[in-house]
């Protein structure tokens, strides 16, 4: 298969018009129907609709622009690759995470990179899920650290870094389950396994925290509001373990049924690239003692 013929017809039905997909390849559109014809004849099949008023695919030529847009993405996250390589002279990776993760453990986790591999620069990106993974298939990202999300993409390889129980923190000294149930407990409604960690403190202890403060978003502002001794709140436990060591915040109780992870997901053509290869490893050996 020639991919100038595979670029145009790629154009063509990506554009949904001629005169775009000639304009943007900067031929024109005459030669871009004689060459799409020349293509169908290669492969012996129809790839447009000619029916149809509108540039419409016939199921081959879906299937096909399916496949043709997977190898220009690849290609262009290749050529970015490069010109990076090439500018820098250097091994670089760029880095995306999600605040819940990037607040807590992206500062630790470069701090010791840094020190591990002084040769590859890095940058970071922090936003939410779905933008960084756009950006991440756009080849803008080498890899992504988030909280766990369950990822059906072909194209991408999910690894679960480790996973941590979920721990009641609070700054008062308490003596019993029924006193801590008395105040206000700062919830996420929309994180499943905070759900589930509450539920499993309120059946062992027999309590119900009746006071819920309902917060999404900045793990920093629920962190600052347990500081202002708003409420306390149950968390992932490596997202509360700089200020449980600093001693900042006390460990009410363990939820050890209920564990959270964090991942890193990569494009599977990025994988073998020794700086994502060596990212990756540090990750993994990098214990939060609990």
């Amino acid at each position: 298969m020639d991919l100038h013929y595979l670029k145009i017809f790629y154009e063509v039905a990506k554009e949904k018009s001629f005169t775009k997909a000639a304009s943007k390849l900067y031929i024109n559109q005459s030669a871009v129907s004689i060459q799409v014809k020349k293509f169908e004849e290669i492969l012996n099949a129809k790839l447009f609709d000619r029916s149809s008023k509108k540039i419409k695919l016939t199921y081959t030529g879906e299937a096909l622009y399916k496949m043709a847009e997977d190898i220009f993405d690849k290609v262009k996250r290749a050529e970015k690759e490069i010109s990076r390589i090439i500018d820098l002279d250097r091994a670089k990776i760029s880095i995306g995470a999600t605040s819940v993760i990037g607040e807590p453990l992206i500062p630790r986790l470069m701090k010791g990179f840094s020190k591990a591999h002084e040769e590859i620069e890095y940058e970071l990106t922090i936003g939410d899920k779905g933008w960084l993974l756009k950006l991440l298939k756009e080849g803008d990202l080498d890899i992504l650290i988030i909280d766990e999300e369950h990822i059906n993409d072909p194209n991408l390889e999910v690894i679960t870094i480790e996973k941590m129980p979920y721990v009641l923190v609070s700054t008062k000294e308490y003596h019993s389950m029924e006193s801590v149930a008395k105040d206000p407990l700062i919830t996420r409604r929309n994180i499943p396994n905070n759900n589930e960690a509450i539920a499993a403190i309120e059946d062992k202890y027999r309590v119900t925290f009746s006071s819920k403060i309902n917060v999404n978003g900045s793990l920093e502002v629920i962190k600052g509001m347990v500081r202002e001794e708003i409420g306390n709140v149950i968390l992932p436990y490596y997202s509360v373990h700089k200020e449980i060591e600093k001693g900042e915040f006390k460990v009410i109780y363990k939820v050890n049924d209920v564990k959270d992870g964090y991942q890193a997901v990569i494009t599977k053509d990025k994988k073998s690239l020794i700086q994502i290869i060596k990212f990756i490893n540090f990750i993994q050996d990098y214990k939060i003692q609990y």
